[in-house]
């Protein structure tokens, strides 16, 4: 069963490690600009190995995600 908490953010605020996650993906944006336009900045070797160090801490984070809790929105002040 579910566990249920009542926040006030009507976003994922309420999870900050999804904030963290966000931040390792957008580090990724240097490496899929470069693959995506054909600029070869970095060494192959380099490239894969950051990029797969980048995704291991994404999946990292989002395991310490605790997905039983459901996150509702409310108005009413307790």
């Amino acid at each position: 069963m579910k566990q249920t908490i009542y926040t006030y953010e009507d976003g994922w605020d309420c999870v900050p490690e999804l904030r963290e996650v966000t931040s390792i993906l957008r580090t990724l944006n240097h490496y899929t600009y470069e693959i995506d336009n054909r600029v070869r900045e970095s060494d192959l070797d380099d490239l894969v190995f950051r990029m797969k160090e980048l995704l291991e801490e994404a999946i990292d984070q989002l395991n310490t995600i605790d997905v039983d809790i459901e996150y509702k929105t409310t108005s009413n002040q307790f």
